[in-house]
């Protein structure tokens, strides 16, 4: 993956010919306008589609949907739209119906089913009812008037008070229930009718998805319709001609140049200039484009710089693996990206970062086959057991990694910045970090034994020294023209050496990998030792809460490993490693096109 090299298009063409140039470009689809003018798209421009959009969005919520019509001509979009929207206004009425007699019938049901008699018959005296807790009952015998406990269960008893006015609301410690006068069996049969008329809606929804394309296609239209409006109000207007200009890739020049000659139109290619502020376009490859997927919803890197996506998808990748340890949670989180291909697939995008958790969940398989960790159980000997040669409990060992890992990552930001800038001296000063992480890692492998006594005493010193001095001299791009500006740049150099705190600290913040592995895979085996401990206890009874505790336990951590290797993973990608690695944001490309087929 790489960012694609942009050249500016300026088009030059007669007045009367805008509307149709512009169509043209939209149709092919490859530039991203530049506005010429500060006169802003007029409102009604952007608005949406609402009603098309809503029925649309109503329709891709059903469950099923039918076989698409294609035929533009088979259908008035306007009738589809109206009748999709009576569906959705008529099923929401009707469902919030059958809501409200489910909650009278749960009220009605305890007190069996009655009729009121005429208050006539009652000499004008009225039931009022109350649901009154066990431990309340005494509280009746407080009361002057007639009162009548009904029928109890293992919770409350039901009292009939009889008043000819409403009791005061202090009578008793709990508020009335209000019943209402219609039957028990009176509102089951409205139950029944509202489940019917709702599965009749149902159907009726579904039916209706066979317009799904066309009203998309609807949509498309309507939005084509907004941009095009929007990219003749962003033209330079002269007398008898107009100017459109944009950002197109280096790859569709010869394409442009086609339409040009087609159309009568002048066109002029320019390289990006230092002034010029061209948008970011990255190339996405679909086994590892999700890379940049992902990190696209936090940041979009700037056009002069470089394209970390690849990194991410490996790094992210190994981070995830790592925080989940286990090869079973690995697993379930791979078969529930199997499980959802379908809607994945409905997008690149989509099918870019469904080809990105599979590869999460093999490499969370591969980390947790050489922990040895499944389900939270080892594996004694066998194969499985053999290969699983690194000890999770090895705190000290876990921690080497953890940070050999982070500064590896560091290092590969800071080399590229380096890259980046090979034209200026600046590049020397992400080179002098790479040298400063990588000096402090020997140093301390060095002390630890890990590595030779050489790297702890010449190598990692001096690797780090040559890097303090690289950041000192070089992180400055002050143009020294005085005495003041050297005492300047000198500044500049020690503030950035100073941020040697900050190094140590991002470095650090990679130790999590190990924690949150350790920690997973420690509540996992907690789990199976709870439910070993009440099998044991009760040999019988004890197999429903020891698999109770089982299910409960590893779906609860599982869900937690997933969470954290997700928020975590990302975090080291999208704080540590970006701010290492890209120094300026940038914004997407957005390409002038057609929506509609």
């Amino acid at each position: 993956m790489a960012i694609k090299q942009l050249n500016k298009i300026t088009l030059y063409g007669p007045s009367q010919d805008k509307a149709h140039v512009l169509q043209g470009l939209q149709a092919l689809g490859c530039l991203h306008l530049i506005p010429l003018t500060d006169q802003p798209a007029e409102a009604s421009v952007r608005l949406q589609p609402a009603e098309a959009s809503e029925a649309l969005a109503w329709l891709e919520r059903a469950p099923r949907t039918r076989r698409q019509v294609k035929d533009k001509s088979a259908a008035d979009i306007d009738t589809v739209v109206r009748e999709v929207l009576d569906n959705k206004s008529s099923t929401r009425e009707v469902s919030d119906a059958r809501d409200k007699l489910e909650e009278r019938i749960r009220d009605v049901r305890p007190w069996g089913e009655f009729h009121f008699p005429n208050l006539s018959e009652l000499d004008g005296q009225r039931l009022w009812f109350y649901v009154l807790p066990l431990g309340e009952q005494s509280t009746l015998d407080s009361i002057e008037l007639p009162w009548q406990i009904m029928g109890k269960d293992q919770k409350h008893a039901y009292v009939i008070v009889i008043s000819d006015q409403e009791p005061a609301e202090d009578l008793l410690p709990v508020v009335r229930s209000r019943v209402g006068s219609v039957p028990l069996s009176r509102l089951e049969d409205e139950l029944e009718e509202s489940e019917q008329l709702l599965e009749d809606l149902y159907a009726e929804r579904e039916a209706l998805t066979r317009w799904n394309y066309l009203l998309g296609q609807a949509v498309a239209a309507r939005q084509d319709a907004a941009e095009l409006a929007e990219a003749q109000s962003t033209t330079q207007d002269e007398q008898e001609f107009f100017l459109v200009q944009g950002w197109i890739p280096e790859s569709e020049r010869q394409a442009a140049e086609a339409f040009c000659l087609e159309n009568g139109v002048a066109a002029l290619f320019e390289e990006p200039t230092e002034d010029d502020n061209p948008p970011t376009l990255l190339e996405k490859a679909s086994g590892t484009g999700g890379g940049a997927d992902a990190l696209g919803f936090f940041q979009t890197p700037n056009y002069r710089t470089w394209d970390p996506g690849n990194v991410v998808f490996y790094s992210f990748s190994l981070f995830f693996g790592m925080i989940m340890s286990d090869v079973m949670y690995s697993f379930l989180f791979g078969l529930i990206v199997y499980m959802s291909r379908g809607k994945l697939k409905q997008s690149e995008a989509g099918s870019r970062l469904m080809n990105m958790a599979y590869f999460m969940s093999a490499v969370g398989i591969v980390w947790g086959v050489m922990i040895g960790s499944y389900f939270g159980v080892s594996p004694e000997g066998g194969i499985l057991g053999d290969i699983a040669f690194v000890n999770l409990n090895d705190y000290g060992a876990m921690m080497k990694l953890s940070v050999f890992v982070g500064v590896a990552h560091l290092v590969v930001a800071n080399v590229m910045t380096a890259w980046v800038n090979r034209s200026s001296s600046y590049a020397l000063s992400p080179l002098g970090w790479a040298l400063v992480m990588s000096g402090g890692l020997s140093t301390w492998l060095g002390m630890s034994g890990t590595l030779p006594e050489t790297f702890a005493d010449l190598f990692g010193p001096g690797m780090m020294a040559v890097g303090g001095v690289f950041i000192f001299l070089f992180t400055s791009t002050r143009k020294v023209r005085s005495a003041g500006d050297l005492l300047l740049r000198g500044l500049d150099g020690l503030k950035a050496v100073y941020n040697i705190t900050s190094a140590f600290g991002d470095v650090l913040s990679y130790m999590r990998l190990f924690a949150l592995g350790l920690s997973g895979a420690s509540l996992a085996m907690t789990f199976n030792s709870l439910a070993m401990d009440v099998l044991h206890s009760s040999p019988v009874i004890g197999v429903l809460f020891a698999g109770l505790i089982l299910l409960l336990g590893h779906v609860l951590n599982f869900a937690l490993c997933l969470m954290s290797g997700v928020v975590h993973g990302m975090r080291l990608n999208v704080i540590e490693f970006v701010n290492w690695g890209l120094s300026d944001e940038g914004y997407p490309f957005k390409a002038f096109s057609k929506k509609e087929d």
